[in-house]
């Protein structure tokens, strides 16, 4: 709903301006009319497109204001101080003196062919007439500005686009007094040349003006040849978007929310172009490897190279693989066990990595290209090890460049398994194959892009771990069986309640654990709708899923309100050492000197967002806002979080923790979680086109530093 409210303003917005351009085109020109036959046509005219331009006005502020009581001011904040009083008070002055100005001088008495007294022409060339109406064409200029170009964020704005709308409407003011004097010494007007050579000189500065503008925003944002994790510009202390922020090379001190005083030693940093300063003095981040090594050792080798894959449909893909295969080798390990992991690359050109999502790994293995190392090149190697503590459902993913990558097929399944399974365990990945890589495009679990059987026993305890390795959210149905959510991102649920037909949202980059006895008949998995493809779990490997009856429940599965509660770290009395609020929105521009949809966090892109700063053993609190019509899943590497409340409203089930939590258009949540593994880690929309052009920040442990970098002129692109 918000998405729709959100375009519904934007086009409105637009035909609002062009209404509202050619009615104070048309109130402008009133000046002209030399007979009351040709002022009265050209009231009528100017009275008819203010008319019809107040329409969409009208409905744009009864739709905001929609959106204010739906959704309050936390998610409307950018449109609650800028666009909607302007708009309010451009239209109320409108109303009170442009039309009924403009009504009188259309009902004017008198012979069509009289010429227009001195006083009636000096009244429609008057400010009260004419500029209420151009006004709006302003007010709606900006407002079309900042729904399409540039959402406004902060007081800075605030104070910025009030100061363009005072100046616009003193120089209106200005001019319309300067053309109502002129009537009074009876000018015949100035010679038409001289009118075409100011026309001119006005569109020339303009031009100037707006290209000289266009070069510099674009040269401005390009990406740096050379970046560096240990400092881009200020940090982030932790208070929301007004805390204190620190410049990068000096010692500052700022206040937490508990009221404590921190002192953060930075390292330097480089703006766009500078070459990386040489990692300051602290613990590196090729330090925070995996300490204990005993025990058993689980290895695998994986080895990413291009290979022709085919579908079950018969269909080929040129892939990107991890040994010939997409997705890659699901990678089985017991909790506890040492997983060793050596990658070998055979002829991915950028090179690759090996991000665990969802796993706590140490930094050094977080296989964030850039920031905990150099990509693999081409015959080179890099093992990874990390001990498996936590059992559940994870994945893991090329982090070098990871849009193409993970797009082409560099993923692949981690399962860690508590104990021995018992009965069925299942892991399905679901795919989005696009029409630039398979004709048409495919939606896959796996390979299977149509119906795929598979054969199970009844009264076998089965578990269907489902990943979305997509960048948008995906609504999966289970059909044919009762079933329970056992688990969410690999972490176990507390009481989780039986569910029937319900759908089920999985974030991008989320997983779900579906448990459940297999019956006597088949059961379906499958994506919501129509189409896609279709998992038929079945005794005997034929059939199909019965039909839903009326018993089943229906409705939408809500993670905020399933199971039971239990004690967990954080509440609504917890203090919070420190507390960052992420507003995520998006907005036109230039993105690396071209133009583009950028994807802004605090109203910056990457890599000009300040680094979150934190100490080990904190707590800490993160309020995420998304004012854009786009989901945002939200994936914060090394930690998991817990979800507090989405909306204002608290979770009232089980503890939900997460590590890809999606923000939908208009939704807040506030999640927390322990600062209790040190690192470097990137923060970053998992739509990875939305963090390749700019959602993407670092959580930084003071203290820590890398001797990495990325940027255009090095071989490390992480998204």
């Amino acid at each position: 709903m918000f998405a729709a409210l959100y375009w519904m303003n934007a086009v409105l917005t637009v035909v609002a301006l062009m209404l509202w351009l050619l009615a104070g085109q048309l109130t402008g020109r009133l000046r002209k009319a030399r007979t009351l036959g040709r002022l009265r046509r050209g009231s009528w005219a100017a009275l008819a497109a203010t008319l019809l331009a107040l329409l969409p006005t009208v409905v744009t502020a009864a739709l905001i204001g929609g959106a204010l009581a739906s959704y309050g001011t936390v998610v409307m904040a950018d449109r609650l101080y800028v666009q909607f009083p302007m708009i309010l008070a451009a239209l109320a002055v409108v109303l009170v003196k442009g039309l009924p100005g403009l009504w009188r001088s259309a009902r004017i008495g008198g012979d069509p062919a009289e010429p227009v007294p001195v006083e009636r022409a000096r009244a429609v060339t008057g400010p009260w007439l004419v500029v209420p109406v151009q006004i709006n064409s302003v007010v709606t200029a900006i407002s079309c500005y900042l729904w399409w170009i540039s959402p406004p964020l902060g007081s800075t704005a605030l104070v910025w686009w009030w100061a363009v709308l005072l100046v616009a409407v003193l120089a209106l003011v200005v001019r319309q007094r300067r053309r109502r004097d002129a009537l009074a010494s009876a000018s015949k007007g100035e010679p038409r040349l001289v009118s075409v050579m100011r026309i001119a000189a006005a569109v020339l500065a303009l031009s100037v003006t707006v290209g000289g503008g266009l070069i510099w925003s674009a040269e401005r944002s390009r990406l740096p040849a050379h970046h560096s994790a240990n400092g881009h510009g200020d940090y982030d202390l932790g208070g929301g978007t007004d805390a204190p922020r620190t410049t990068t090379g000096h010692t500052t001190t700022g206040r937490t929310t508990t009221g404590q005083t921190t002192t953060s030693q930075m390292t330097s940093g480089h703006r766009h172009g500078a070459h990386a300063p040489a990692a300051a003095s602290g613990t590196s981040v090729d330090s925070l490897t995996e300490q204990d090594l005993s025990g058993p050792v689980r290895r695998f080798e994986l080895t990413a190279r291009t290979a022709r894959i085919r579908l079950d449909s018969g269909r080929t893909i040129d892939a990107w693989t991890f040994n010939g295969s997409s997705p890659g080798p699901e990678l089985r390990v017991r909790q506890g066990e040492l997983v060793e992991v050596t990658l070998t690359n055979t002829d991915i050109k950028a090179g690759v990595t090996l991000h665990w999502h969802g796993y706590d790994v140490p930094n050094a293995a977080d296989g964030a290209a850039g920031v905990t190392q150099d990509a693999v090149a081409p015959g080179d190697r890099m093992t990874y090890r990390f001990r498996a503590r936590d059992a559940g459902t994870y994945w893991y993913h090329s982090h070098q460049q990871s849009d193409e990558q993970v797009r082409r097929g560099l993923y692949g399944a981690l399962i860690v398994e508590p104990a021995p399974v018992k009965g069925a365990d299942i892991a399905v990945l679901y795919r989005e194959w696009g029409s630039d890589t398979v004709p048409g495009g495919a939606r896959v679990f796996g390979t299977a892009d149509g119906l795929r059987r598979q054969r199970v026993s009844p009264g076998t305890p089965v578990r269907l771990r489902l990943v979305n390795t997509a960048n948008d959210p995906v609504d999966l149905t289970l059909v044919g069986s009762p079933f329970r959510v056992a688990a969410i991102d690999g972490g176990e649920l507390h009481g989780p309640g039986e569910i029937r037909g319900k759908t089920l949202p999985l974030a991008a980059g989320g997983r779900y654990d579906l448990t459940f006895t297999m019956p006597a008949h088949p059961v379906e998995l499958r994506p919501a709708g129509t189409g896609g493809p279709t998992l038929v779990l079945s005794p005997d490997g034929r059939g199909r899923a019965p039909a839903q009856t009326a018993k089943g429940a229906k409705g939408v599965f809500d993670p905020a309100s399933y199971g039971t509660p239990a004690t967990t770290p954080f509440g609504p009395d917890t203090c919070y050492d420190r507390h960052f609020t992420l507003n995520i929105d998006s907005s036109f521009g230039f993105f690396d000197g071209k133009p583009a949809m950028r994807y802004r966090i605090n109203g910056q892109v990457f890599p000009d967002i300040p680094n979150m700063l934190v100490r080990e053993g904190e707590t800490i609190k993160m309020t995420f806002i998304n004012r854009s019509y786009e989901h945002h899943p939200m994936h914060l590497h090394g930690h998991h979080v817990q979800v507090l409340a989405r909306n204002g409203r608290q979770v009232t089930g089980t503890p939900w923790r997460v590590d890809s939590l999606n923000v939908a258009p208009g939704e807040t949540y506030e999640v927390a979680f322990k600062a209790d593994n040190p690192g470097m880690w990137m923060d970053h929309c998992h739509n990875l086109f939305h963090a390749k052009v700019g959602m993407m920040l670092h959580l930084v442990y003071a203290g820590v530093t890398t001797p990495y970098e990325s940027g255009t002129a090095t071989p490390n692109q992480p998204e």
